[in-house]
């Protein structure tokens, strides 16, 4: 699944946060519920049951090290932003580009509200999930894990 950036009316705005379960919720799926669309959490679990493809090497940066194959996403500006994205052969790859860093990423992605390209610490930004697990873990959670061994 891919996210696009669209202007909204105030209105809308106004209509997807009373759908909300919660700040902890992106706006998109409550907005997906507001469509009547499936939950992609539901139907991301029918692929699930295939197992991922392990070719290909993990993503490291420092102690971290992320399978091949595992999925990216990043919110940016209380969910206004989302990207979403894979770990493939030593890359994080998004919206079409590759990258081998989250900051770098996080930066050549998001825009600001007039716009311009923010500086961005990619760690703050970017959560993963493993193949086959349904749970998404903030990458800068990850990282602090890593350095405590």
């Amino acid at each position: 699944m891919r996210l696009s950036t669209i202007e909204i009316d105030f209105e809308i705005h106004q209509a997807i946060e009373a759908e909300r379960r919660g700040f902890g919720e992106p706006p998109y799926l409550a907005l997906r519920r507001l469509l009547k669309l499936p939950d992609p959490e539901r139907s991301a679990s029918k692929s699930e049951d295939r197992p991922a493809s392990t070719d290909g090497r993990p993503w490291r940066e420092g102690p971290v090290e992320i399978p091949h194959g595992s999925e990216a996403r990043m919110t940016y500006q209380r969910g206004r932003q989302i990207f979403l994205g894979q770990f493939l052969d030593g890359q994080l790859v998004a919206s079409g580009r590759a990258f081998d860093s989250l900051s770098e990423a996080a930066s050549e992605l998001a825009k600001t509200r007039n716009g311009t390209k923010p500086n961005l610490n990619g760690w703050e930004y970017w959560e993963v999930r493993y193949p086959g697990e349904r749970g998404w873990r903030r990458l800068k959670d990850i990282r602090k894990g890593a350095r405590g061994k």
